[in-house]
């Protein structure tokens, strides 16, 4: 009986461990702010390069440079379903040339300019810190980072590892999944970049739909009660869904980072 007693504990402790802040804590200031209008800023592309070592790996240099561009064009979708204003890809190029701002002023500087110039409430930016290949397993290393153009607050900060399980035979070779094949012959990309693009597009849905609905929308009170994501995620995609789970800083850091 003690040791029945002594079991449940350990559940409640593990299982209150594991449970999120509510939108309302997590989303403080966007609760207060009601930010509406969001500029995306170019992405931040860390990751290396073989071009820089091997040029004539065309096939992988294609691959990552794609699943940027990707990256990038589906960034939009999740926050405009959410009821946000983003601005469109031709004035955010034009607001990019005319901003003049380095990826470590836009995260650290002073952004009130930016509001007054283009009624902009936000800025969006995505960091690619590494592509990683093991065995057809292909894991990219994300940051996605919020602040408020009024206040200079982080309204959103996120790291997350994102992983494409790839599935594999007796062998141990990578088999292609239909799912691939679909979204490759969608997009006519080759199966790894199509792999690496679907990846992105899933993490950038994941991660941008978690925010409070906008305060354009009723839902917007409601959303504040719900559970919020935590700052550091693994996000793994298997053949059918996804795996999402807490990540360490020190997880992330140590594969992202060494």
């Amino acid at each position: 009986m003690k040791r029945s007693i002594i079991m449940i504990t350990l559940l409640a402790v593990l299982l209150g461990a594991c449970k999120s802040e509510k939108k309302i804590n997590s989303y403080e200031d966007i609760y207060s702010e009601r930010p509406t209008v969001i500029y995306l800023a170019p992405v931040n592309d860390k990751a290396e390069r073989r071009v820089e070592k091997y040029p004539a790996d065309i096939a992988y240099n294609n691959e990552i440079n794609t699943a940027k561009a990707y990256l990038y064009q589906t960034l939009s979708a999740p926050l405009i379903k959410n009821g946000y204003y983003v601005i469109g890809p031709v004035a955010s190029r034009q607001i990019d040339e005319s901003l003049n701002m380095t990826s470590k002023e836009l995260r650290n500087g002073d952004l009130s300019a930016i509001r007054n110039t283009y009624g902009i409430d936000a800025i969006l930016m995505v960091t690619l810190h590494k592509w990683k290949d093991e065995n057809g397993k292909k894991t990219a290393f994300l940051e996605y980072h919020m602040r408020s153009t009024k206040t200079n607050v982080d309204l959103l900060h996120t790291w997350v590892m994102a992983v494409k399980q790839v599935s594999t035979n007796l062998k141990g070779d990578p088999i292609t999944l239909s799912n691939d094949t679909r979204f490759a012959k969608r997009f006519d990309m080759d199966n790894g970049t199509a792999q690496r693009s679907f990846l992105v597009e899933k993490v950038n849905d994941y991660i941008l739909r978690d925010l409070p609905t906008s305060s354009l929308r009723r839902q917007f009170e409601k959303d504040q009660y719900k559970n919020a994501n935590p700052t550091y995620i693994k996000y793994v995609w298997m053949d059918g869904g996804a795996d999402v789970q807490n990540c360490s800083a020190e997880e992330y850091e140590s594969n992202a980072f060494l």
